[in-house]
């Protein structure tokens, strides 16, 4: 055999082997279009490892499928671990990329090893360069679907399909769907006129809120409630500074109180005498809003705030709404955290937040949380 052919054959033996390499990479992947209409090459086998980029993500990744998230954003409060599946609560904490708690670390991530990285929020043009820059920076995928309420159903047949959970998502879409009709239906049946005006305290003094139409606030929008404070009264719309003076000219007629992170304690605030000339405080209208495992009415604005919607509407609309909210509460803990919740661990997470309960229909229900 001549030098000539040989060289011919190794030449023809490379670019067959090249072309057998890429056939391969191309079917190791699936193209997969996201909620912002980018085509990601997710992998054909099926994604088992993912991560979400901020806690929005996460939480809809764990009521998802739990088995395929490689770790948390922070670590789990004990107050929040004990109300998750064993196999998450010890989790590593791989950071959070947004807010002023962003402290992820692109090398870090690689080094887990995600076959797609999950963004919930917005699919606006800088949410979109977000996961494009991420993308290019570790290789790995970046999966982007909404997260404002009415999209939620969307975003789990989604975001399920693209995780191979198709039958998971179904049901939580199902209940998604359920809960804005339901929340859609009894805004509409309001009577016109002064609507309830709700005040959202956050921060040490109660004196920090987000404002009317923001994502942080949304639940009071969709309720038909009238958020006291409006964009044009502070500087800044994200946990905005506000004064006394506007709550006092503002006179809710209930306010809602975001505690710690633990839940813990009442709002010794509320103590100062300038308080008690607050309507909702006077009536004692004032709610604190559950934080366990996940706030139910803001940070993180994920699933978690569709329980926020009915314990809210019991709130709001004690005379309109005849919610079972220990029920309701222990069918959604079973069906987005994998939590069989006791009636008794229910009623203790309603009664801290002050919701009014009826009496328990069996006497020695709290022997059985013992």
């Amino acid at each position: 055999m001549s030098m000539r052919t040989l060289s011919f054959m190794r030449r023809a033996f490379v670019l067959a082997a090249a072309a057998v390499a890429l056939h391969a990479q191309a079917a190791a992947t699936r193209p997969f279009t996201d909620g912002a209409g980018r085509v990601l090459p997710l992998p054909a086998a099926g994604v088992g490892r993912a991560y979400g980029t901020s806690p929005v993500a996460s939480i809809l990744l764990y009521a998802l499928a739990p088995e395929k998230m490689i770790g948390w954003n922070l670590p789990l409060t004990p107050e929040a671990a004990r109300f998750l599946l064993p196999a998450v609560r010890d989790l590593p904490a791989y950071g959070n990329w947004f807010g002023p708690a962003g402290n992820a670390n692109r090398e870090t991530l690689i080094a887990a090893r995600p076959d797609v990285i999950l963004s919930v929020g917005y699919n606006n043009p800088t949410a979109v360069d977000f996961s494009n820059r991420l993308q290019t920076q570790t290789g790995i995928p970046v999966f982007l679907a909404g997260g404002r309420l009415d999209e939620l159903a969307e975003t789990c047949e989604l975001v399920g399909r693209a995780l191979g959970a198709e039958e998971r998502a179904a049901q939580l879409a199902g209940y998604c769907r359920a809960v804005m009709r339901d929340t859609h239906a009894l805004a509409r049946s309001l009577p016109p006129g002064r609507p309830v005006r709700v005040y959202y305290a956050q921060g040490p003094r109660g004196l920090q809120t987000d404002t009317k139409g923001s994502l942080h606030a949304e639940l009071l929008d969709l309720l038909g409630a009238e958020n006291i404070i409006r964009d044009d009264m502070v500087e800044h719309s994200r946990h905005a500074s506000v004064s006394m003076e506007h709550i006092i000219a503002g006179r809710p007629d209930v306010i809602l109180v975001c505690p710690d992170d633990a839940g813990s304690g009442d709002p010794a605030w509320l103590a100062d005498p300038a308080w008690q000339r607050v309507p909702a405080v006077a009536s004692k209208r004032v709610y604190i809003i559950p934080v366990e495992p996940f706030n139910w009415f803001d940070r993180p604005p994920s699933v978690n705030r569709l329980i926020g919607l009915k314990w809210l509407a019991s709130v709001l609309y004690p005379d309109r709404v005849s919610h079972d909210m220990v029920a309701e509460t222990r069918a959604f803990y079973r069906l987005f955290y994998h939590c069989e919740l006791s009636e008794w661990d229910a009623r203790d997470l309603l009664a801290k937040s002050r919701l009014p309960l009826p009496p328990p229909a069996n006497c020695c229900l709290q022997n059985q949380s013992e």
